[in-house]
């Protein structure tokens, strides 16, 4: 796509009568589908990248009062390995001059090093929402492979030389180059997924968090045993980044016009067979779009689940090595297991969104309500029990419900964005994503004044109650404010021809006359 090119996106299916109790028209298996693999796998590989860190930390670090680790390192004059059991990893040629050594450093350096990828992240969403609007949704996600993937492997390297603030500089870096991957994803969603498809196939590529997170968890765990160590873990992702940038570079599309493949009648099919289109550059309708109060209810609301998500997305796997005593390589496994349960119940809420919507079983505005207060509610539940056990299978347990549940919000809030404007979707999800990695930055603060010692689950018992507490009154106001409906301002064209006033009273479905 060119930069002068944009295509506006349909605000309605395809104009076709159907009966209230019919399905839409379906076109079948196209390219669209194909997209949306690449777009799971692009999704997949970013997250994969970003949640090893979680694992990989702990087998990089030794400190016995972060982690309860211990490595008997026996020098470098024999140069022998000396495993300990309870630490769940081999120690190889632990000295100051190899890039396997592994790091004291205390739970905050730790704290700070898991969330500085979240600085670039939550730094870059905004700008990345803009690159979206200009020149589609497929550049973002090419720069977030091809970044992370060179600074990955490049990273054992870097923290030998620097420590762990040159490891820090990586990862802002990483997560800088991810801050395009959401509202690229969104963009791309919005020009390829038809209206009647939009919660299932949107539902199905957001499992891509799951899956990425179970592979980077299980990765690190199992790549702490390998002889190569932690190290091997960042040259794995960043091969695997790599590779991820060609195959979309090669067969990805910003959008269906833009497909040398597509037949006509599936590119009808996903724009809705309709003439609305447009080779004008338009203009953000910031003021309209920041008075909206649906828009502001949702933005709320992604900081809620964010915030939570991220918590247990960081927290989980140093959660259950030191309270729960699981080492390692179970801690990998067990870690992955929420996200097991992410995937299947994320297609499983999008199947049924999109069946009860399609159907006019529930209104559309009712099921993002219903399915987003389960994706917030459950998950504070289970976070308020799991802080009041030590059992390993209970808390299990309930972080597998939690995840499980928290996929309800990829038919809520994150499906809203596109219902309320399909034309600046990836403009409204840079922003809420932006506030959202701004409230994460203040993760590490929360979570390092709070819990002084790892071992002490009165500490994060009272974290996990504030993590609960603030998604489910997030949710309360998203489901007070939700619309459904596409904004007037979803058609916002020319700010010099189109004033405020006009845009604001313009009434739902009608369409402003220039």
């Amino acid at each position: 796509m060119v930069e002068n090119d944009y295509i506006k996106i349909p605000s309605k299916d395809v104009d076709i009568p159907v009966e209230k109790n019919q399905d839409p028209p379906k076109y079948g298996y196209g390219v669209r589908h194909v997209q949306c693999i690449l777009i799971f796998m692009s999704y997949s590989i970013g997250y994969l990248a970003r949640a090893h860190m979680g694992v990989t930390i702990v087998a990089m670090t030794n400190r016995a009062d972060s982690l309860n680790t211990q490595i008997n390192d026996t020098g470098p004059l024999n140069n022998t390995r000396d495993i300990n059991e309870s630490s769940g990893f081999v120690a190889i040629e632990n000295h100051e001059s190899s890039i396997y050594r592994t790091y004291d450093w205390p739970k905050s350096t730790q704290e700070m090093v898991l969330t500085s990828f979240f600085v670039g992240y939550s730094i870059m969403t905004f700008l990345s929402a803009m690159i979206c609007q200009r020149y589609g949704g497929k550049l973002p996600l090419q720069i977030s492979l091809f970044v992370n993937g060179a600074v990955s492997i490049v990273s054992p390297w870097v923290v030998a030389w620097g420590g762990w603030k040159a490891l820090c500089v990586c990862r802002i870096l990483q997560g800088a180059s991810q801050g395009g991957l959401l509202p690229g994803m969104h963009t791309l969603l919005a020009n390829w997924i038809p209206l009647s498809e939009r919660a299932s196939l949107g539902s199905y590529v957001y499992t891509g968090s799951g899956f990425g997170t179970v592979v980077g968890f299980q990765l690190s765990g199992v790549l702490a045993y390998s002889r190569l160590q932690w190290p091997s873990t960042f040259w794995i992702v960043g091969v695997i980044c790599l590779i991820g940038f060609a195959v979309l570079t090669i067969f990805g599309a910003a959008t269906p016009a833009d497909h040398k493949r597509i037949s006509e009648a599936e590119k009808n099919f996903i724009m809705g067979n309709n003439s609305e289109g447009t080779h004008t550059k338009p203009n953000i309708p910031w003021k309209l779009i920041l008075s909206s109060k649906a828009v502001l209810s949702t933005f709320l609301t992604h900081i809620g689940s964010a915030t939570c998500y991220v918590f247990l997305f960081i927290q989980v796997p140093t959660y259950m090595y030191a309270i729960l005593k699981v080492n390692i390589k179970e801690s990998g496994v067990l870690a992955s297991l929420p996200y097991i349960s992410f995937i299947v119940c994320c297609c499983i809420f999008g199947y049924l969104s999109d069946f009860l919507t399609n159907r006019k079983i529930i209104q559309v505005k009712n099921v993002r309500k219903i399915a987003n207060s389960i994706g917030s509610v459950i998950p504070a539940l289970c976070l308020t029990l799991v802080c009041f056990t030590t059992n390993v299978s209970l808390a299990v347990v309930c972080f597998v419900t939690a995840l499980g549940a928290h996929s309800g919000s990829h038919a809520g809030w994150v499906v809203s964005y596109i219902d309320l404007s399909p034309n600046y979707s990836g403009v409204l999800m840079g922003i809420g994503n932006g506030l959202a990695n701004g409230c994460v930055l203040l993760l590490p603060v929360l979570v390092s004044n709070i819990v002084t010692d790892v071992t002490n689950q009165t500490q994060w018992r009272l974290t996990m109650f504030i993590m609960a507490t603030s998604t489910v009154l997030s949710n309360i106001v998203y489901v007070i404010f939700v619309s459904a409906d596409v904004k007037p301002w979803n058609d916002y064209e020319n700010t010099k021809e189109l004033g405020d006033v006009a845009l604001e009273t313009k009434k739902n479905g009608l369409k402003t006359k220039a």
